[in-house]
């Protein structure tokens, strides 16, 4: 993403400004298997879908997205669909299909897009690399104090397992039921640089402690930064990475419209003096696991609390918590309709099995993940 693609401003009240990057599969329609196109799929739509743009991605068979800068989330869904539309009518003339699921559900070794940085890489981590067939959404929300956007950074921790367990939509890898919700963030938290940093108090404090791990060769640079927020490298944004890439852009919306309602929520407990929530590592840590695990069918974890809740129960915490937020960004009504849909429903994970079991068939499960055209 190049520079402030997604920057931010803290002058407009409190309305922080939204962008979002996708990550999709690229399946052949006849085969079901993964396709290289991904680099040519990027160069192909380069400068052709307007505002926004089309990279690719670490793997030649995945292709990821950007939206411009957005100010609510009516812009962002129409950002998303459009770039959407664009993508999924490519590849229809291609003879593939652009897939939202966090793995590819298979068993398949993928290309690795030729660029001197991706090889390094997979030269420096080796299967840990290869075996990065998976895709997330990354969330910015704009904050133009560093400052700040550690303080969020620190503050969102307990929430950040909520924000996991809506987005889950990855159970299956390999051809098999992992009996995870989400797979994906059990294969993205093998990076040494993944999963959550220490708290920090402040932007200098982050970037001293973070940079040992480039400074012992652990890293090739800071941009594999890997956690699951983070103060962006590049722009003045927060960026919630913890989240599977969603079929749906409407859910894409709803997790949009949460992470920034945290992030306003935070900042304003920063700037209130608050103290920082009390939690662990370890229970951090667990929280992350459960949630990656069930999704929204069993429990979640409070790491602030240090109990476990029904899901449904932890869920509704977090909208009251941020119920203010919600309804200063003018977002309440869109965000809970469907976050009421994932809880009466279920994750898309279930919707995976449900596919599956109609027929025993994989490729069941990839027509349900398939992304189709909609209107903006």
């Amino acid at each position: 993403m190049e520079r402030n693609t997604l920057a931010g401003s803290d002058a407009v009240a409190e309305k922080r400004t939204l962008g979002v990057e996708e990550e999709f599969h690229l399946v052949d329609s006849t085969t079901g298997k993964p396709s290289d196109s991904g680099p040519q799929m990027a160069h192909e739509r380069s400068g052709v879908t307007g505002p926004g743009q089309v990279d690719p991605e670490l793997l030649s068979s995945q292709v990821e997205l950007s939206t411009p800068v957005c100010s609510d989330l009516g812009e962002l869904r129409a950002a998303l669909t459009r770039l959407r539309n664009d993508l999924v009518d490519t590849a229809d003339r291609r003879g593939e299909r652009l897939v939202a699921s966090g793995t590819y559900p298979d068993s398949y070794r993928s290309l690795i897009t030729p660029k001197q940085r991706y090889e390094e890489m997979v030269a420096r981590f080796g299967v840990v690399a290869r075996e990065q067939v998976v895709c997330g959404c990354h969330i910015h929300v704009g904050v133009n104090d560093p400052d700040l956007a550690v303080a969020v950074m620190n503050r969102a921790r307990p929430w950040m397992a909520t924000l996991l367990a809506l987005s889950a939509n990855s159970p299956f890898w390999r051809g098999e039921d992992t009996n995870y919700d989400s797979y994906r963030a059990q294969i993205w938290w093998q990076w040494p640089s993944s999963g959550m940093p220490g708290v920090c108090g402040s932007y200098e404090e982050y970037v001293e402690s973070t940079q040992h791990l480039v400074d012992v060769g652990v890293l090739q640079d800071r941009g594999m930064l890997y956690w699951d927020i983070r103060p962006s490298e590049h722009l003045s944004t927060v960026e919630f990475r913890i989240c599977d890439v969603v079929p749906r852009a409407e859910q894409t919306v709803m997790l949009a419209g949460l992470a920034r309602a945290l992030t306003a929520r935070c900042v304003a407990e920063e700037r209130d003096g608050i103290p920082l929530p009390r939690t662990t590592p370890e229970l951090e840590c667990a929280a992350r696991w459960r949630a990656a695990r069930s999704g929204l069918s069993g429990d979640l974890v409070d790491p602030v609390a240090a109990r476990a809740h029904p899901a449904a129960k932890q869920v509704h915490r977090m909208l009251d918590y941020l119920d203010p937020t919600l309804r200063e960004h003018g977002d309440r009504e869109a965000v809970r309709e469907q976050v009421t849909h994932l809880l009466h429903t279920g994750t898309n994970a279930s919707m995976q099995r449900a596919a599956f079991q109609s027929r025993n068939s994989l490729r069941d499960v990839l027509e349900a993940a398939t992304v189709t055209t909609t209107e903006g």
